[in-house]
């Protein structure tokens, strides 16, 4: 019984409460990421080791891919326009860049090694803009 003490102790409840594991589980259990219907948690795994040297790059890169989905995104731009027009773009300190397009064009977005991660996790190709030719990040 030790174990469960413990766990109820952890999320602010008492193991005498008949309602807490119902409790817990609507809060917690139900609140699935969105990131899990595109990929399964030992790709997650992967990926993160892969791509991200920080647990707040890659939950940054997973509120990209929420944003992504949330507001049925096509192209990564939305996203980016999205972060920009709600002056977000201090969320994401490790995963920004200012990205210089053969266009001539210089826009906030994310990282060449990032724009492949959210790519791979979202199962989707580059898309058809811009080739980027430098990112910089600030």
């Amino acid at each position: 019984m030790g174990d469960y003490s413990d766990f109820c102790e952890m999320y602010g409840g008492s193991p005498n409460d008949p309602d807490f594991i119902d409790n817990w589980i609507e809060e917690y259990a139900n609140k699935r990421d969105p990131i899990d219907q595109y990929i399964s948690a030992a790709e997650q795994k992967r990926l993160k080791q892969e791509f991200c040297n920080s647990e707040v790059e890659w939950s940054q890169v997973k509120e990209y891919v929420r944003i992504y989905i949330e507001n049925n995104c096509t192209e990564h731009y939305q996203v980016n326009e999205i972060i920009s027009r709600s002056e977000r773009w201090h969320e994401f300190t490790e995963i920004r860049t200012l990205n210089l397009h053969g266009n001539g064009y210089t826009v906030e977005g994310i990282s060449k090694k990032h724009f492949r991660l959210v790519c791979e996790i979202l199962h989707i190709a580059g898309g058809q803009g811009s080739p980027l030719v430098k990112d910089d990040r600030y």
